[in-house]
């Protein structure tokens, strides 16, 4: 499969996205905050910061998917579903892992669309603080910690 001969490549990249993601996480929900307290207009400041965070969750999400189908540890549980739910790290990356960015990634767009739709700076700088806040926990809920930071 020409994938799985990219798996340690998709590895790395998927490593690196992850640090923009947070990053950028981080970065947005603060700039939300700051946009509550100094009572800053919302366009353009906070939909750009909101546009970086969610392209880059997106990005990461897809290149998530493709590494998913490279791998040979959700390729081993798919094909040994019985064995492998009994296995921590092959239950975690063939179905805990996905399940949880899904989540995140669909939280993240919520936030988007509901900031966007509301009339009102304050309003929308308070929906998406709490979307983006909500999806940023949920994502560093679902990283492997466990694993190398930096692959290299």
């Amino acid at each position: 499969m020409l994938l799985s001969s990219h798996y340690s490549t998709l590895l790395v990249i998927h490593g690196i996205l992850r640090w923009f993601v947070l990053f950028a996480g981080i970065g947005t929900v603060i700039g939300c905050l700051l946009g509550i307290f100094l009572n800053l207009p919302f366009r353009p400041a906070g939909r750009i910061l909101g546009l970086i965070y969610v392209s880059l969750v997106d990005t990461q999400f897809l290149v998530g998917v493709f590494l998913s189908i490279a791998s040979p540890i959700v390729h081993y549980f798919w094909t040994n579903p019985g064995s492998g739910m009994k296995s921590h790290d092959l239950r975690f990356f063939a179905v805990e892992h996905t399940v949880i960015m899904l989540a995140a990634l669909s939280i993240a767009h919520i936030g988007a669309v509901r900031s966007r739709r509301s009339p009102l700076s304050l309003k929308a700088y308070k929906s998406a603080a709490l979307w983006y806040a909500v999806s940023l926990v949920v994502i560093i809920l679902g990283i492997p910690w466990w694993r190398p930071l930096l692959r290299h």
